[in-house]
């Protein structure tokens, strides 16, 4: 019964625009039940992500650098994915099917990582399957549809593209509100306990909100679907697009170097996930070296190559124009669309090169989660007593930022730039102002991080607490392992520093600001840029580059593992740190 009513579920086709422009506000009317799915799934992941450093560290066993690793290749599976979600949505499904079937996925996936961390049945292949497959396929795959079916809902009018800009905005909000939840109560709650949950049951009950959080999600998104405009799966486009770039190979060396530079970042995304995988020290770096330096050499080739797109397709400019009867000015289906499949490509690869530059940012912005949260655990996190913070909750410092930020840049900064400068303030120079800003935040953490370790630690005390409730643990005789028999681990629990945790609040928050200036854009650019029948894609290609920004992130971590113990003391985590910022010079060249 199941299968056969999935099975018509995925095999009746939407009819173009199941409903007319009855409502007014489609931002209200519509897209209001968009933004409740999105805030409420980003509450889900953000809460199952947020404190997972520490359940690695805590219950499966891993040194603190193989933590890190483990917690930046969780969302490079998570942002690969949306490749295949792009590809069915525009392919086969159209994007709320894709979305729906991918939702339930990602619903199966938290479920069996609840049940796989209640204490006293704690599995870790259970848990790593469905975290690193169920949530990575199903969270990937509605990624790059949630936004573009919320923009699929507006027309050309001129009040419609208002209200499109403002539901981007929104659509940050969303995904930030729920973000802060997760990192401000769910991410105590997993390490620390609350109320009458115990600190043994904390990630258990905080996984199951999630779990809850993501049916209400699903709930909303479905309960609404008599009011959105779905529009079909384009059925050859991919095919198209790929079809356009095969005939540049046959008169263009820039396309066989857009081939090598893609070989290069696809080698270079399995070698880093791959060494944060390897046990072996020695063999894990040097893996890890070779895939940063070839993911990197990919993303420069690439990007260079696709500034001059005059090599797509310079024959087939008179292409058959795509079907478009019955639809208007007003209509979605009509909205970008050129009607010319070598004219669709040509838009495709010219935000090619600002989405590649996008991969410096988040490299960094993947240490909050990593490195800036071991060098975060090891600061004094007392709030008074001998209660302690969960370091993660600094994430909302970053979520502050957006929620903030975006009205403010939009309302007073943007159009004070603009009336000072006599000219608009174009995407890339906003994206410009968003790397100083994150080069500055990368900085900020390298001399916190070398001022607590001068700061000395915070005086024993006979209860224990001066003790740091989510920096790992460690043997003595070996600083990156922990020590087991069969009462337990035998090590030595890491001792907070002097200097407030609250001072990484700056480096947290700055990411946040480089985020408004970066991300924003390129969501909108590979939206407001893209035909109609490619933005699925365009926005998986933008999240893709994500993923292998985590995976490089992952690559550096292991290749830095020297300077990453268990025992920060004994380190040198601001090398590391410094090392991205070699990165943004080098990314920033080409930029």
């Amino acid at each position: 019964m199941v299968l056969k009513t999935v099975t018509t579920f995925l095999t009746t086709t939407p009819v173009r625009g199941t409903r007319t422009y009855e409502y007014k506000n489609i931002l209200v009317n519509v897209c209001f039940f968009i933004l409740i799915m999105e805030m409420c799934e980003r509450l889900c992941y953000y809460g199952l992500t947020g404190s997972i450093k520490v359940l690695f560290q805590s219950r499966f066993n891993y040194s603190s650098f193989q933590a890190s690793a483990l917690t930046n290749v969780l969302p490079s599976f998570v942002y690969i994915t949306p490749l295949l979600g792009g590809y069915v949505a525009d392919e086969i499904w159209g994007r709320f099917k894709t979305i729906t079937l991918f939702g339930f996925i990602y619903l199966a996936g938290v479920i069996l990582m609840s049940i796989s961390v209640k204490p006293g049945s704690v599995n870790k292949t259970l848990f790593m399957f469905s975290c690193f497959g169920l949530l990575a396929l199903g969270a990937g795959g509605i990624k790059a549809n949630v936004v573009t079916l919320g923009g699929d809902q507006f027309g050309n009018s001129a009040e419609h593209q208002k209200q499109k800009e403002q539901f981007f905005n929104y659509f940050y909000w969303a995904i930030n509100i729920g973000a802060g939840i997760s990192y401000g109560y769910l991410a105590q709650m997993a390490t620390n306990g609350s109320g009458d949950i115990s600190e043994e049951y904390g990630f258990f009950w905080s996984f199951m909100i999630c779990t809850i959080a993501l049916g209400l999600a699903l709930i909303t998104f479905l309960s609404a679907s008599g009011r959105y405009i779905l529009l079909p799966a384009s059925g050859g486009t991919m095919g198209t697009f790929f079809n356009v770039f095969k005939n540049s190979l046959r008169t263009s060396w820039e396309a066989w170097g857009i081939v090598l530079g893609g070989i290069l970042m696809a080698c270079g995304f399995v070698l880093n996930v791959g060494a944060a995988f390897i046990e072996d020290k020695d063999v894990n770096k040097q893996v890890s070296i070779a895939g940063c330096v070839t993911a990197g050499v990919g993303v420069l080739l690439s990007g260079i190559l696709c500034v001059d797109i005059s090599w797509v397709g310079n024959e087939e400019e008179n292409a058959t124009q795509l079907d478009r009867k019955g639809t208007d000015s007003n209509s979605p289906l009509s909205a970008q669309s050129t009607g010319n499949p070598v004219k669709s490509a040509k838009e495709l690869w010219r935000v090619i090169p600002a989405v590649l530059c996008a991969t410096s940012f988040w490299v960094a912005y993947n240490q909050m989660s990593s490195n800036f949260y071991a060098q975060s655990c090891q600061m004094n996190l007392l709030l008074g007593g001998s209660t302690q913070l969960n370091a993660a909750v600094l994430n909302v410092g970053d979520c502050i930022a957006i929620v903030v930020c975006i009205p403010l840049f939009d309302s007073f900064l943007y159009p004070f730039i603009e009336r000072c400068k006599g000219s608009k303030f174009t995407v890339l120079q906003k994206m410009a102002c968003g790397f100083i800003v994150t080069c500055i935040a990368l900085v900020a953490a390298a001399l916190i991080e070398i001022e607590r370790r001068k700061s000395g630690v915070v005086s024993f005390e006979s209860d224990g607490k001066s003790y740091s409730n989510c920096a790992p643990v460690y043997s003595e005789s070996n600083p990156d392992t922990c020590e087991e028999d069969s009462s337990g681990f035998i090590g030595k629990k890491t001792c907070m520093s002097n200097l407030s945790v609250f001072w990484m609040a700056i480096p947290y928050f700055l990411i946040g600001v480089g985020e408004c200036l970066i991300s924003v854009q390129v969501y909108e650019l590979c939206y407001t840029e893209i035909p109609v029948e490619m933005r699925s894609t365009a926005q998986a290609i933008n999240l893709f580059t994500t993923g292998l920004a985590s995976a490089i992130a992952a690559g550096l971590t292991v290749a830095f593992q020297n300077d990453i113990p268990n025992d920060l003391n004994k380190g040198r985590l601001e090398v590391r740190t410094f090392m991205e910022m070699t990165i943004f010079k080098l990314g920033l060249g080409p930029y």
